[in-house]
């Protein structure tokens, strides 16, 4: 791998993602096994093809676009997190029902929503264990009386027993 160049690194990607033999998941993974790749599948030229054939874009995604791949550093990373973005939009946000965390106010009533009707089912529990509870604490009650009952009659019939012999 350290033999060969940076730029035939980027054009084996590029061929591997204009067959389509590589995907986004696939250049995510190279990224990963070391420094290198990960700078080389960082680059703009390798998300382009990515993001045009993956998404609808518009005019400003086109725009970005040909200033990302004229630039050097100024926009490094911008088609790629520009990818991410419409990734979780047109993926993961239809098929797992996400929300976007800027849009919040609709998450924020849900969950509260959520915490409400959590907390309703803990106090229906609470006082329905409260309600089994009542029962037996009358009986504990009844048993420490008669206990306390059973001790002073004890004691009166030791006293009779003393007093009689």
């Amino acid at each position: 791998m350290s033999m060969l160049p940076d730029d035939l690194w980027n054009r084996i990607m590029e061929i591997g993602i204009g067959t389509k033999s590589l995907n986004y998941k696939d250049i995510c993974r190279l990224s990963t096994t070391c420094r290198r790749l990960r700078r080389l599948a960082d680059d703009n030229s390798v998300w382009s093809p990515l993001l045009l054939s993956g998404f609808p874009t518009s005019r400003m995604d086109l725009h970005l676009i040909s200033i990302a791949r004229n630039s050097d550093s100024t926009l490094n990373r911008k088609v790629k997190s520009l990818y991410k973005t419409r990734y979780f939009v047109y993926v993961l946000r239809p098929k797992y029902g996400l929300i976007d965390c800027k849009n919040n106010d609709r998450y924020e009533k849900e969950r509260e929503q959520k915490r409400l009707a959590h907390r309703r089912v803990v106090l229906r529990i609470e006082s329905e264990k409260a309600e089994l509870l009542r029962p037996i604490q009358e009986r504990e009650l009844q048993s420490s009386l008669e206990k306390e009952k059973l001790k002073e009659a004890i004691a009166e019939l030791r006293n009779l027993w003393k007093a009689r012999y």
